[in-house]
């Protein structure tokens, strides 16, 4: 009984292209990403997003809503947002601005994103959030480590100039 459900569960959605009615496909694609700590993301602070949503479909899609989910792998980042789309017209485009979501945790987080009824083209953005210290000392020693390798290319372009002359 339950594999039978499932099988009709998987022809329903294409019951309505098969009968002549037009599914609309939105893309979306992430046009920027800014973090409010700098460069890197770190615990705590905030990430914000430009999505563009285009329709390429024949029709217009009208009084839709995208739910988004910021999640980390260890769920202590788990913030959601549901923004509503009162029109998007065929074959045209609108951004969105998303967020800010607060990075709660570190290690890896993916942004998650959906349309209910219609075909939705998304590529999950995926991105990792550090400790602060770990940001501080990487600011530290790599301008340390660049200084020390300059140094000692110096010195050896330094002794090969004076043995030459």
């Amino acid at each position: 009984m339950i594999s039978m459900l499932l099988l009709l569960t998987a022809f329903l959605p294409n019951a309505g292209i098969s009968s002549g009615q037009h599914v609309s496909q939105i893309n979306a694609e992430i046009v920027s990403k800014r973090y409010s700590s700098g460069y890197f993301p770190v615990v705590g602070s905030y990430v914000e997003y430009e999505l563009r949503l285009t329709n390429e479909g024949s029709n217009d899609v009208e009084n839709q809503s995208l739910w988004i989910l910021l999640k980390s792998e260890d769920n202590k980042t788990h913030s959601n947002a549901i923004y509503s789309i009162p029109v998007i017209s065929a074959h045209s485009s609108k951004i969105l601005h998303l967020g800010p979501f607060k990075m709660e945790g570190e290690g890896s987080h993916q942004l998650l994103s959906g349309m209910r009824g219609m075909a939705f083209d998304y590529r999950p953005d995926s991105f990792t959030v550090y400790r602060n210290d770990v940001i501080s000392t990487l600011s530290v020693g790599i301008p340390l480590i660049m200084a020390g390798a300059g140094l000692v290319i110096f010195s050896l372009f330094w002794k090969r100039k004076r043995n030459i002359v």
